[in-house]
């Protein structure tokens, strides 16, 4: 992939950007990079899309902003700015974890923007319950939320970012797996890049759900999850029926928290065949 710095409304955007056609932009999450979208990226534009890579804010250096908040609304306006920054209309989200969340909030404050979503590994927030065993699976949130989180995180040469992938993704072995922590590490090796990176748990407010997150947004989406994620496989379903049509979940099997990675075999098709129902 090759990165330029564009300017927003207040915001630096790094992006990756190949293609014509429609707008499709390709949202990464934690720990994470946007190299991760380089096979999916790959099929879309062949496909005849305008696909738009972007590193999260904080996850650059460029993209930094000294004081601008990490909360829901404001993530999901940086998606938003993005479509300005590129000249997009509109255009369709696909984010993984964090990434998710952007799409999600972005498509609640300006559907009109957002032509359809696509998530990975995240359901939304509105569906997820308060359960022993549901909070049990969330506790980096609890941990990336206190002081000594960054500390944590690069002892023992980011041992923490290992530790997430083999709980999260435990079938998930192999040199593409290696390659995309080691980005991970590589990216958040500096101190502002990695505060950045754990900015998004520190805003996030593990009380009542904030406005941009309440409800599904109502636009159409394919909800990706998996057999073995931080959420169970019916809380996938559950968002998914919430969408407007075409709006459906699909559980790739033998997957962990990156299903769009760990069994392309069945999500790209699928992914085409989504995009495909749009129309032009």
């Amino acid at each position: 992939m090759e990165f330029r710095t564009i300017d927003g409304d207040g915001q630096r955007y790094v992006i990756s950007q190949r293609g014509e056609g429609p707008d499709i932009v390709l949202l990464h999450g934690f720990p994470d990079t946007p190299y991760s979208w380089s096979e999916i990226e790959a099929v879309l534009v062949d496909a005849g899309w305008r696909v738009t890579v972007p590193w999260l804010r904080g996850y650059h250096r460029e993209t930094i902003v000294p004081g601008r908040p990490y909360d829901a609304e404001t993530i999901g306006r940086d998606g938003l700015g993005l479509l300005d920054a590129i000249d997009a209309p509109r255009a369709v989200l696909f984010g993984h974890d964090w990434g998710a969340l952007v799409t999600y909030v972005a498509a609640t404050l300006a559907p009109d923007r957002v032509r359809a979503i696509v998530t990975s590994g995240i359901p939304h927030p509105s569906v997820l319950r308060r359960t022993p065993a549901a909070l049990w699976s969330v506790r980096h949130f609890f941990a990336l939320k206190l002081p000594w989180a960054a500390r944590t995180c690069r002892r023992g040469d980011f041992a923490y970012f290992d530790r997430l992938y083999r709980r999260w993704s435990p079938g998930w072995l192999g040199p593409e797996r290696d390659e995309t922590l080691n980005r991970a590490k590589q990216a958040l090796s500096s101190p502002a890049t990695l505060d950045g990176a754990i900015a998004y748990y520190r805003a996030l407010s593990l009380g009542g759900l904030a406005p941009a997150i309440a409800r599904v947004p109502p636009v159409p989406g394919l909800i990706i999850g998996s057999d073995h994620s931080l959420a169970e496989r019916d809380l996938f379903t559950r968002t998914a029926e919430r969408l407007a049509p075409p709006g459906r979940a699909l559980i790739p099997p033998g997957t962990g928290h990156w299903p769009h990675r760990e069994n392309a075999a069945v999500v790209i098709p699928e992914l085409l065949e989504f995009l495909g129902q749009l129309g032009a």
